[in-house]
């Protein structure tokens, strides 16, 4: 970026002096391009304010080329920044042009060093302590080998129990790491715990519902009212027809 502005100042130096040697009279030129410059801000405010954030940006280094970062709703790779604009590469392989005065709240994924940040559900059922135990060891083990040692720069952090609901119980594990390499080593994690919880015999919590049903009502045996109300009805039929037939005289 140094580079592209100390280019130009040299070039427009060299263009001025080049007039001068010639015989021009610099005076009215630099007056008309004052005025020529005045109009051209005015014009493109916008422009000026992404120059202006796009230079404080430089400045407090809040990212650079090569650092993945979160603007708003947009994640992605930084592929190249100017004074001007910033350009992100997503997941998908989508180009994404930002203009620097857009940039209020940036999130650097990737600045220093990073952090795995892990939360394992845990079922009711299963031992919480021989859990925990085996979310550490599995980490630990996984540092003390060579391939990964460079990789994670301090001993994993067991935060314990973060959580208790319907679910289970959720344990939560920190794996500080060199930038960009977080979501290796969580790949890597996760599918090791995965074997040590199914050898040990620890289920993952899963979400879970009761349903209990109540009733104001008495429960009546429909059954056997609906016959006793029949044969009372039958034995009152029969009664009350008997006084209703007229004795007839033999």
């Amino acid at each position: 970026m140094i580079k592209g502005i100390a280019g130009s100042v040299i070039v427009a130096i060299g263009a001025l002096t080049a007039l001068s040697v010639l015989g021009l009279d610099l005076a009215p030129l630099l007056a008309g391009a004052g005025i020529v410059g005045l109009a051209i801000t005015l014009a493109s405010q916008g422009v000026l304010g992404d120059i202006i954030n796009g230079f404080l940006i430089l400045l407090e280094d809040q990212y650079g080329v090569g650092d993945v970062i979160i603007v708003g709703e947009v994640a992605g790779f930084v592929e190249s920044m100017n004074l001007r604009i910033t350009q992100l590469r997503n997941e998908e392989g989508r180009l994404i042009t930002i203009p620097n005065r857009e940039i209020t709240i940036v999130q650097n994924l990737s600045k220093e060093w990073s952090r795995v940040d892990i939360m394992i559900p845990i079922s009711h059922t299963s031992d919480l302590d021989q859990a925990l135990s085996l979310v550490k060891q599995t980490a630990d083990d996984m540092r003390s080998e060579p391939s990964w040692r460079d990789f994670i720069l301090e001993p994993p952090s067991l935060l314990g129990v973060d959580q208790l609901d319907h679910v289970g119980a959720t344990v939560r594990i920190w794996i500080k790491t060199l930038p960009l390499k977080q979501w290796e080593v969580a790949r890597e994690y996760r599918r090791r715990l995965k074997f040590a919880f199914d050898k040990a015999g620890i289920n993952i919590g899963v979400p879970q519902q009761s349903l209990q049903v109540q009733s104001a009502l008495p429960i009546v045996n429909m059954s056997r009212n609906n016959a006793t109300s029949r044969h009372s009805f039958r034995d009152e039929t029969d009664g009350s027809s008997n006084d209703k037939i007229p004795h007839q005289k033999p």
